[in-house]
């Protein structure tokens, strides 16, 4: 395996640099060559490795404001039958849980 494909693979695990490249901040090449000078434990890499995979309050924001409340309650209402179908082919389980709840005081 080459040091270009070790490159490669370093940085699938932190996909967040993607985004410096892309507004410009670091180009591949300088990141190539910081990872080959000084290697994938370098205090470099330390902010990408612990950025956390988790959405922070502003994406979070976007992803509702960007919601559409109509299609979403239409959404919940097509689960909502889906579910209430499926549930009459089920059997009937009132009798059998009732049996199974009745105390040793009762009987």
């Amino acid at each position: 395996m080459t040091k270009l494909d070790d490159f490669k693979q370093f940085i699938a695990t932190i996909p967040s640099i993607k985004e410096d490249v892309l507004n410009s901040r670091y180009t591949w090449q300088q990141l190539y060559e910081i990872y080959i000078l000084y290697g994938k434990e370098d205090k470099f890499w330390l902010p990408y490795k612990n950025k956390s995979n988790t959405i922070d309050l502003l994406t979070l924001y976007e992803i509702v404001k960007n919601l559409d409340m109509q299609q979403v309650s239409n959404s919940l209402t097509s689960i909502e039958k889906v579910l209430t179908m499926l549930g009459t082919f089920l059997p009937d389980n009132k009798e059998t849980t009732s049996s199974k709840t009745t105390k040793w005081y009762d009987e």
